[in-house]
């Protein structure tokens, strides 16, 4: 990823979350997205007089981190037993230097009894859809995942989106993945490609021919099926892809990944008529207009939310 294309993301990314009072989840350690993100926001903080408090949430296991880090939030916790705040690790045995990145304002820590375990995305997203389920007159949550690189093990992170019918922005020119699904939906929406609008398995080995050269057909072909049910037509609306070069910058692609996913969603409502649509049910659809429209003038986009204005004429 290029300094540039590093520095619009995560800009864009702080700034859309203190426009909107958002809450950023990362994997909370001290390297690669997390890592930059929290640099992000420690830059963010000391440019501006006043800053707000972006909410920064990091979700890893506790056997991810290193032994030094466990000791020491051991020792901070308060009612642990000496035997618990002792070493349980030789000094001399090597183990993964992770660590909690400390410009993240929260780290949630799920235990599963084994080091060096990684989590899967069973924790996020059961998070993410109980955060976007609680929803009154004066709140409400859209969740987005924006993919910036990502390994082969996002896309789990993706299918459970797509399931959700939550939307995704893909970072063109990040590399790995992002790139593979921004190539290939960018290929399926070419409207002089022919009619079959889901790409082949030759399609997706090119991609990741590109892409990921030391890979061989016999290990991907999981992440092919994968990719193909996330590329299935149902969830194209849900895939948005930013380029640097293209767009205006990634808080605007956001708010139209979310505009993107509530249009098709009330349009599939308005085509059944809303067959046995209460009044109540109405004024909450109406509702739920109108906090998009509040947040398209947050962030200056008005254009996003026209169609929504002309409707009601």
């Amino acid at each position: 990823m290029t300094e540039r294309l590093e520095k619009e993301v995560i800009r864009g990314l702080i700034d859309a979350a203190t426009i909107a009072n958002a809450w950023i989840l990362t994997a909370g350690i001290n390297n690669g997205v997390s890592k930059l993100v929290g640099e992000g926001i420690l830059h963010y903080s000391l440019l501006r007089a006043h800053p707000n408090t972006v909410k920064c949430i990091g979700m890893t296991m506790w056997g991810t981190i290193n032994e030094n880090t466990r000791l020491e939030l051991k020792t901070a916790s308060s009612g642990n037993p000496r035997p618990l705040c002792e070493r349980q690790i030789p000094e001399n045995i090597q183990e993964n230097k992770e660590t909690i990145e400390k410009n993240h304002t929260h780290c949630i820590l799920f235990d599963g009894g084994i080091l060096n375990e990684y989590l899967s995305d069973s924790q996020r997203n059961q998070f993410v859809t109980e955060a976007c389920r609680n929803k009154d007159d004066d709140h409400t949550c859209y969740g987005v995942t924006i993919i910036i690189e990502g390994g082969l093990g996002s896309l789990e992170v993706i299918n459970n989106d797509v399931e959700q019918k939550r939307p995704v922005v893909l970072i063109q020119g990040s590399g790995r993945l992002a790139d593979i699904l921004a190539t290939l939906v960018e290929q399926i929406s070419n409207p002089d490609r022919s009619q079959v609008w889901e790409p082949s398995k030759e399609e997706i080995e090119k991609a990741f021919e590109r892409f990921y050269s030391h890979a061989l057909y016999s290990d991907i072909s999981t992440q092919i099926k994968q990719i193909q049910n996330i590329l299935k037509d149902e969830n194209r609306h849900l895939l948005n892809v930013f380029s640097v070069d293209r767009d205006k910058n990634v808080a605007e692609a956001i708010f139209k990944a979310i505009f993107n996913a509530i249009k098709k969603k009330n349009k599939s409502q308005n085509n059944q008529k809303r067959k046995g649509e209460t009044l109540e049910e109405e004024k909450q659809c109406r509702k739920d207009e109108d906090k998009l429209v509040g947040l398209a003038l947050k962030w200056d986009y008005l254009n996003g939310v026209l169609p929504i204005l002309h409707a009601r004429q």
